[in-house]
Parts: structure tokens; sequence; C-alpha cells
């Protein structure tokens, strides 16, 4: 599984190594991981411990001391820091390198334990017996014993600057809440991927990852970009259960269900094991280039639905809201009700439909929609007004499709 992932794997430049300042110009700013680690020398360890209130496990400290310097922000696991940056021999390790050490079990060829390198052969570390300590790691033989690597970070986080992902980052912390699809309530994973792409690109999506997974272009692990959608499966249910977006760096964003909308890489084990694919969903624009789908764009979620209704300032029933937009932009009267629409077009096969067509749905009665490209039409339901729905994806409308007409 690792192999697949090497790609992504960043590698680095190195770290540069400061000297160590008084007291009070460090506290006037931000601390080097380095100097941030010398002040916790003497915190207690404490097991999954990732504070200096409580204590300190040895990957909860490292990941501890960038955070706080605001340096780098690593995964949780020792194995899973270990995915970040490049192989550096021991010999020629610089302050602020990462020292990983294993158990002498030759059967488990993963790293257990990790510390901050700080120069002349020493290392700051959490360990069970002595909390956070510096040692001279060259003249202990337990941990040279248990050497692994050295691995150098890389100089820059590697997250993309590009609108898309600023406009995503700025719903850090939105707490998850299943079914929430708005920043006021929260976020679940595929809630929060439909309302960005919404908000900021003017995409339409379908609601759950299953059907998020259904749309878009399929790309390979090595063609990934800033913006794409990763997808996992058998997280909480069966099959494919969350999604996320790639942001550049190895990482992710995505509406946790343990935490809430946060930062994760993609090379963590977890995240490896449930691994499913990337989509490329940036492209599945509305044809709006066609005037009747721009018009009738414009009335996605702001028109209501009015039994009867035939004009947007009082709402649209499901044939008003077509007969009212072919009127506005083509000057053509359609029929009234939808039993007429389907007589005053030419009919299309479904494969050969182009945007600005009139699809119609047999649900409780015969429904009209127009159709906006890539599968997407746009029409009215009595719950929620005028909307955008993918009827490749759609559990409701996917079954129901019943034929097409051309109007000319």
């Amino acid at each position: 599984m690792m192999k697949k992932w090497k790609g992504l794997l960043i590698g680095g430049c190195a770290l540069v190594g400061l000297m160590m300042m008084p007291q009070s110009e460090v506290s006037a700013q931000t601390q080097t991981p380095l100097e941030q680690a010398e002040t916790l020398i003497g915190t207690p360890y404490q097991k999954g411990g990732t504070d200096p209130k409580t204590g300190f496990d040895a990957s909860g400290f490292i990941q501890y001391v960038y955070k706080e310097s605001e340096s780098f922000d690593l995964p949780r696991k020792v194995v899973d820091q270990y995915q970040i940056g490049e192989k550096v021999s021991l010999e020629k390790a610089k302050p602020g390198d990462l020292v990983y050490f294993r158990s002498l079990d030759e059967t488990k060829d993963v790293p257990t334990h990790v510390a901050l390198y700080a120069g002349n052969h020493e290392i700051i570390h959490s360990t069970l017996t002595q909390g956070v300590t510096k040692i001279d790691v060259s003249k202990s033989k337990y941990w040279m014993d248990r050497y692994y690597a050295t691995k150098r970070l890389p100089a820059t986080q590697g997250i993309s600057d590009n609108s898309l992902v600023k406009d995503a980052m700025t719903y850090l912390g939105v707490p998850y809440v299943f079914g929430a699809a708005d920043p006021k309530v929260g976020f679940d994973c595929s809630g929060f991927l439909q309302y960005l792409f919404e908000k900021s690109l003017g995409i339409y999506l379908p609601r759950s990852a299953e059907q998020q997974w259904l749309v878009g272009e399929k790309v390979t692990l090595d063609q990934i970009q800033p913006g794409d959608f990763v997808f996992f499966s058998n997280t909480y249910k069966t099959g494919i259960s969350h999604v996320g977006m790639y942001i550049g760096g190895d990482r992710f964003i995505h509406a946790s269900r343990s935490e809430s909308v946060t930062i994760s890489y993609l090379s963590e084990s977890y995240w490896q094991e449930k691994w499913t694919g990337v989509k490329r969903l940036t492209d599945l624009k509305l044809a709006k280039e066609d005037p009747v789908v721009s018009k009738a764009a414009t009335y996605i979620g702001e028109v209501p639905y009015v039994k009867g209704g035939t004009s947007p300032k009082e709402g649209f029933d499901t044939a008003g809201f077509t007969q009212y937009v072919y009127q506005q932009v083509l000057g053509i009267n359609l029929p009234r009700y939808a039993s007429g629409q389907v007589k005053a077009g030419t009919p299309v096969k479904r494969s050969d439909l182009k945007p600005g067509d009139l699809v119609f749905f047999n649900g409780a009665s015969l429904t009209p929609a127009i159709y906006a490209g890539l599968d997407q039409v746009i029409h009215v339901t009595s719950s929620n007004g005028v909307v955008m729905t993918n009827m490749k994806t759609s559990a409701y409308w996917k079954d129901k499709y019943e034929t097409a007409v051309r109007i000319k």
C-alpha cells in the first residue's frame, strides 16, 4: 500500500537551526521547534499526551513543538510522522530534524519512537521513565541499538494558495454535524464540499459521498491536484463513506466525524487503509453559455414552490417554472402543464441531450426540468423550490427519467 503513496510523500529542504536567544527575546516572538522543546524539558510522560499541562508521549511532544512554533503541522502518530520529509544520515543531521527509533522485535520494521535533533549528537524527546529530556544519543547504547532513521521536514507546508483552497480553509473548526451543510449549523463530509463548491465555484454537487463519487472525472493519484476530491470506504459504514478535498502537500481538508472541519494527511495509516480514489469535479459547471440554462440557474435556491405559481415573485410550480423561463428567454409560450409541454418539442434520446432541452420525470405526476449539461437538471420540487439535481446520482430522480424533448 505504501508504494502507491510514494509520489506524494514530501521531500524537503533543511530547516535552519538557530542559536538560542535570551528568554526575554524568545518570549517576544514565535519560538522555533527546538526552542519550544528546550522550554519543555522536565515535562512528565503521559500516554496519549499532547499538552504540557498533562504531559506528552513521544509523537505528541513532537507534534506540539512544531505546531506551537507554527513551523509544521504534523500527524499524530509516530508511523505517520515518519512519512513526511526526506531521509538523511544521522551523521548529517541538523537541528530540527526528526530522529526515529524502533523496537528490537525484528518482525516489526516500523518506527515506534521519535525525537527532535538538537545538534552535537543530542536529542530531545519524551520517554516513559524521564518525560521530556535531552540526551547525547551517541553515548546511549539503548537508543543506538534501536536507531531507525533520520528525516528532514520540508521548508514549507506545501498547501496550495489557490482561491478554492483559501475558501475551504475559512471553515476550519466548523463542527461536524451529520446531515448538515451550513456553516451556521455544521457540516458532514459531503455537505461541506457541496456547500463549498456552490459558494466558491457555482458548481452544484450531489449531496452524499456515494453520489459525489459517481460524477466528475476519475484521475490517478499521481495526477492529483488541489481541488480534487479524495474518497474513502468502510469508515463508519460499508462502501464509500467519506470524502475530502486535496489541498496540496499530501493533505486534504474534510469534515471529520470525530472533530470538525480539519486537515489530515493522505499518507496517514488510517486513510491509506480506507483509500478508494480521486475524482475531479471542478469541471462540473453549468452550461451557462446556453441562455435557457443561464436564466434558470438564477432561480436556484431563490424561488420557492407554490402550487399554481408561474413567476419568481409569487413562486413556481413544476411546469410554471419551465413555462416562465422559455417565455422570458426565447419568447416561446409553452403549454401550461407538463402533459402539454412534452408534446411541444421533438423527442431526443437521453444520450443526445443538450443544454436547454426539456427532461421529464415520472414521479407522483409528470415533472419537467431543464437540462443543464453533465447529467444535471434545474427544476422545481415541492420541498425545496428551484433546485439543481444530478439525475444520474439522485436516489429519488435517477429511476424516474421518462423522456426528453428539444424545443425549437
